[in-house]
């Protein structure tokens, strides 16, 4: 009778689980988006059920879900052969070749200015990304992406700066602040401020964000709206902005001080479906060592959840975080 009793438990637990999995999935379907979703590493359940191609069938709550995430089922996400499944690769993965600057017709694009953007990867790897910008195509974007990455842009009163006017803020500022918040697997990473306030307390070795801070505001877009992208997003090492400018990424619906977490992106690959999405090309990478590095951050692990489970949902922050130490403007 015990061993009924126990059976009959189990059964029942697992009617439980097998609805509650249901129930979420097609919640998290609803109501997912890329910035949101993430990829999962493979733990030893998952890995099974995904060989056999059963995990959802079954209802491998393990495999599915990926509760086995730990230590033993993954690799270390901060190891530059640790794969986007948490398996561990034979060698980091190698860059893509530098792109030609030309436009759509290919025509030669001028490399106006040279800014070097470095990055660390958890405590201990760093790297650099060396773009050149299309100045002289792109001229109003280039001036603009230029301020974020070396004296920050100013989109309100110059008074607001100085102390006593009442209120605590500063410029928009790429290197404080600055992440990698999104990674699309071996197709695009995107960059930017999450938040101005927490920029602005880190920048000055707060504790938290001082109660009187007021964000810059979103750059007025007329002049960067009228400026076309030079070339299509074909190929990887390409650096693209929204077509309205640095703040106009997004929903459009973040606030001010969230406005900046979807700066730039830069494509790991050709992807063709952000020609649609009211972008445009203003720069590209410059060299291996940046394609290189620009193919080690497209395959980092990326935060699992329960968004995991959906096909094609595998966008996600960095599973180590990833953040910009410094940039340089040549």
């Amino acid at each position: 009778m015990m061993n009924d009793e126990k059976t009959e438990a189990t059964s029942s637990r697992k009617e439980f689980l097998k609805s509650t999995l249901l129930s979420t999935a097609f919640i998290a379907a609803g109501s997912s988006s890329p910035a949101n979703a993430v990829e999962r590493a493979i733990g030893a359940s998952e890995k099974r059920c995904r060989e056999e191609g059963n995990c959802l069938e079954k209802f491998d709550i393990d495999g599915a879900v990926g509760w086995n995430w730990g230590g033993r089922d993954r690799c270390d996400a901060s190891d530059p052969r640790c794969g986007l499944d948490g398996q561990l690769m034979e060698s980091a993965p190698t860059g893509e070749d530098v792109p030609k600057p030309v436009d759509a017709s290919g025509n030669e694009l001028k490399i106006t200015n040279i800014a070097q953007i470095e990055i660390a990867i958890g405590k201990k790897e760093k790297g650099t990304l060396t773009v050149g910008l299309y100045g002289d195509a792109s001229p109003a974007s280039v001036a603009q992406f230029l301020e974020f990455l070396s004296d920050g842009i100013v989109t309100t009163s110059k008074l607001m700066l100085e102390n006593g006017y009442g209120v605590s803020t500063a410029p928009i500022l790429f290197p404080i602040g600055g992440n990698l918040n999104v990674i699309y697997p071996k197709s695009r990473l995107d960059f930017g401020i999450v938040s101005q306030g927490n920029a602005y307390a880190r920048g000055r070795n707060l504790n938290r964000i001082p109660e009187d801070f007021v964000p810059q505001p979103r750059p007025n877009a007329d002049v960067i709206s009228k400026e076309a992208s030079v070339r299509t997003h074909s190929t990887a090492g390409l650096l693209s902005i929204p077509k309205n400018g640095l703040g106009y990424g997004g929903s459009g619906y973040e606030s001010d001080d969230e406005a900046f977490a979807s700066s730039f992106q830069i494509t790991a690959d050709n992807v063709s479906s952000m020609d649609r999405e009211s972008r445009k090309v203003i720069g590209q990478l410059m060299d291996e060592s940046s394609m290189a590095f620009l193919a080690r951050l497209a395959s980092t692990p990326t935060r699992k959840g329960l968004k995991g489970i959906i096909p094609g949902q595998n966008a996600g922050p960095p599973l180590v975080k990833t953040s910009v130490t410094n940039a340089i403007v040549q």
